[in-house]
C-alpha cells in the first residue's frame, strides 16, 4: 500500500523537520499490510517542540490576540481540515482499522463538526465576570471596589492522544487548548500518527503563528513521559487506560502542572422491566450500537447489560443474533459494520480476557473467537456472554474490543448497587418509559455522564469520570475552561 500523506516527521516550529528518533512503521489492522514509514522525534526534538511553544506562550503573539482573532484562525483551520476530509478518512481507516460508515460519521464527520462548534462555545464565554459578592461589599461609604473573575490561559499544553477515535479527540483537545490562548505539543498514538501530521498542514494553511501547534511522533513512551515531566508545560491532557494515566499522574503531579485525564470505562445499559415489555429489540439495537462503534472501542461504550432477571433469557437470544447479524468485512467496504480491533497485542488481551470471564463462570452465548471469514486483519467476532457474577473479571475490566456481558438483577437497588461496583464511572445508560425514575437513577448512578434513553456526544457536552475514569472534563463549557486559570482581580477608588 502506498503512503497516505505526504508529511511523515514531526511538526515543530511551524515547519515539518526530518525525525532525529527511531523510525517505525504503521500497520492497516484490517489487512495487516504496511502503510507507511514515520520519522520519529528523538527527546532532544521533544525538548524543541516544548521549548518553541513555551516561547509562542510567554512572547509570541497568539496569546495575546482576542478571543476572535484567535476564533478566526481556528475557523481557518478548520477550512484547511475540511478540505482534507477525504484524506483523514482514508488515513483513519488504514490506521484505527474503522470500517469506512463509521468513520465517515463519526471518526471523521465528528470531528469536523466539533471543531466548528468548539470554536462558537469559545466565542460565547465571557473573559471576565462579577464576582458574586452582596451590594454592601462593592460599595462601603464613598468607596467603591470592582471584583471579577478575570479567565487566562493556562500556558503549555501536552496533549496525549489515544489510537481508537485519534482526529475526533485531537480535535476535543486542540480547539479548546488554542481558542483559550494556550500553546499545543501533540503526541498521537504510535499506532495512529499519520492523521496528525495532517493538523501540522491545517496549521500552515491556517496561518497560525509559529510554535502555536506542534506535532511529535514516537513509537515508544520516551516522549510522552518528557511532556508529562518538563516543566516547561502547564498542563497534561490525556485520554487511554487509567494504568497509564495514574502513571501521568504521578508524572505531573511532581511540577504540579494541571491535568485533564479521560481514562477508562467498565459503562452500563440498565433495562428497567417496562423499556422490555413490548419485547428485548432495545436491547438488541444497545448490543448493536456497541459493537458498531469501531468494535467496541470506546471507553464510554456500554458494554455491561442489565437486565430484569425474568427478561434474561429472551435478551440474550436477542442480543446473540443482533451480534451474529453483523457483517465483518474489508473496513473500506460500506457494508462493514464491524471492523478489525487496531493491533494483534489488543486482539490477544481481548481473548484472554473473554477466557478469564469463562473460567470464572461466564458463558459465551455468540463469538469468542477469531471469525473463520478473515485469514488476515486483527479481527475478533461481536461476543455475548452471559454471567451471574459482578466479580467476574468481564465485568470489572475494561475489555476495548467487541464483547458485552448481560447479566440479571433482582430490583433497582441491586441494579444500581452493581452498576456502582466497579473502579470505572465514566458513563451509564437507563432506558425506561418512566423519565421520573429515569432521573431519580441518574441521580444514584455514580458515573460523569447518565443517559436516560438518549445520548447526545457533541462539542457542547461535557465528557469525564469519577474514581479510576478519571480528572476533569472535556468538550462543553467545562472543557473549555479546563484550559483556564481563573484569576481574581479587585479595583477600588483611593
Amino acid at each position: 500500500m502506498t503512503d497516505l500523506v505526504a508529511s511523515r516527521s514531526p511538526f515543530i516550529d511551524g515547519t515539518f523537520v526530518k525525525g532525529d528518533g527511531a523510525p517505525f512503521t504503521i500497520t492497516d489492522p484490517g489487512t495487516e499490510e504496511t502503510v507507511g514509514t514515520v520519522e520519529g522525534a528523538s527527546l532532544a526534538q521533544v525538548e524543541a517542540a516544548i521549548g518553541t511553544a513555551r516561547r509562542a506562550f510567554d512572547t509570541g503573539p497568539w496569546p495575546r490576540m482576542t478571543v476572535d482573532e484567535r476564533c478566526d484562525a481556528l475557523l481557518r483551520f478548520a477550512d484547511a481540515l475540511e478540505a482534507r476530509r477525504g484524506v483523514l478518512t482514508d488515513t483513519v481507516i488504514a490506521e484505527a482499522g474503522c470500517p469506512l460508515g463509521f468513520t465517515q460519521m463519526m471518526q471523521v464527520g465528528m470531528g469536523l463538526a466539533s471543531s466548528r462548534d468548539l470554536v462558537g462555545l469559545a466565542r460565547t464565554l465571557p473573559e471576565w465576570e462579577h464576582n458574586e459578592m452582596p451590594l454592601s461589599e462593592y460599595v462601603t461609604g464613598n468607596k467603591v471596589k470592582l471584583s471579577i473573575r478575570r479567565y487566562e490561559p493556562v500556558g503549555v499544553v501536552a496533549a496525549i492522544t489515544p489510537s481508537n477515535f485519534p482526529f475526533t479527540t485531537n480535535m476535543w483537545k486542540i480547539v479548546p487548548a488554542l481558542a483559550t490562548g494556550c500553546t499545543v505539543v501533540l503526541r498521537p498514538s504510535p499506532a495512529t500518527p499519520l492523521e496528525a501530521t495532517i493538523l501540522g498542514e491545517a496549521a500552515v494553511d491556517a496561518g497560525f503563528p509559529l510554535g502555536v501547534l506542534n506535532v511529535v511522533l514516537e513509537s515508544g513512551p520516551e516522549g510522552a513521559e518528557l511532556l508529562t515531566t518538563h516543566p516547561d508545560v502547564d498542563l497534561v491532557s490525556f485520554t487511554g487506560s487509567s494504568a497509564v494515566g495514574r502513571k501521568i499522574g504521578a508524572q505531573a503531579g511532581a511540577t504540579m502542572k494541571r491535568q485533564i485525564l479521560e481514562l477508562g470505562g467498565k459503562s452500563v445499559q440498565l433495562y428497567l422491566p417496562d423499556a422490555l415489555a413490548g419485547g428485548p429489540a432495545r436491547a438488541a439495537m444497545g448490543a448493536f450500537s456497541v459493537f458498531f462503534a469501531h468494535a467496541g472501542q470506546g471507553c464510554s461504550l456500554q458494554t455491561r447489560m442489565l437486565v430484569p432477571r425474568e427478561h434474561k433469557a429472551t435478551v440474550l437470544d436477542a442480543v446473540a443474533a443482533a451480534a451474529a447479524s453483523l457483517a465483518i468485512g474489508d473496513t473500506r467496504d460500506p457494508a462493514t459494520m464491524l471492523g478489525p480491533v487496531v493491533s494483534a497485542a489488543s486482539r490477544d488481551r481481548i481473548e484472554g480476557l473473554v477466557a478469564r470471564g469463562v473460567d470464572a463462570g461466564g458463558r459465551v452465548v455468540v463469538g469468542g473467537a477469531r471469525p473463520a471469514s478473515r485469514d488476515r486483519g486483527y479481527y475478533y467476532e461481536a461476543t455475548v456472554v452471559d454471567i451471574d457474577d459482578n466479580a467476574n473479571p468481564l465485568a470489572q475490566t475494561e475489555v476495548f474490543g467487541p464483547v458485552i456481558t448481560v447479566q440479571g438483577y433482582t430490583d433497582l437497588d441491586e441494579a444500581v448497587a452493581i452498576t456502582n461496583d466497579t473502579q470505572y464511572d465514566l458513563s451509564a445508560g437507563v432506558y425506561t418509559s418512566d423519565l421520573a425514575v429515569g432521573l431519580d437513577l441518574a441521580g444514584r448512578i455514580r458515573t460523569g455522564t447518565v443517559q436516560v434513553n438518549t445520548g447526545a456526544a457533541n462539542a457542547f457536552t461535557p465528557m469525564g469520570g469519577y474514581k479510576h475514569s478519571g480528572i476533569g472534563r472535556e468538550r462543553g463549557v467545562p472543557g473549555i475552561r479546563a484550559f483556564q486559570q481563573v484569576k481574581h482581580v479587585v479595583v477600588g477608588t483611593l
